[in-house]
């Protein structure tokens, strides 16, 4: 996948490729039995800039013919609730052990409890 530049609110530019970037959570590709429900996700992706700042963003993809891609710079806190949502969710669209284990490398201990 090319690259693509994304701007952040401080009119910084992001060179982001999907194909390189961390993946935290990638939504399911038609998983059996969903239909049509798996033609379109968002999966939630981190870069790690030349700075040392992490930049965590969404890939919004659909498998529609003539759909483009489009992919939105995302905070922390948006990227934590996102992926406290998904741990939520049980079967085919929540979180594997492997993206709760991969989330705690970039600090996200989404299975520590805090109440």
């Amino acid at each position: 996948m090319a690259k693509h530049v994304l701007r952040t609110q401080n009119n910084k530019k992001v060179v982001i490729d999907v194909s390189k970037d961390a993946t935290l959570y990638r939504c399911p590709v038609n998983p059996p039995g969903s239909g049509t429900s798996g033609f379109t996700g968002t999966d939630l992706l981190a870069h790690k800039a030349r700075s040392g700042n992490v930049y965590f963003y969404f890939h919004h993809w659909s498998m529609w013919q003539g759909s483009v891609d489009s992919f939105s710079l995302i905070d922390r806190n948006a990227a934590e609730e996102f992926l406290i949502e998904k741990a939520g969710i049980s079967g085919q669209y929540g979180l594997d052990e492997r993206e709760i284990e991969f989330a705690k490398e970039f600090g996200f201990d989404l299975m520590e409890e805090t109440a």
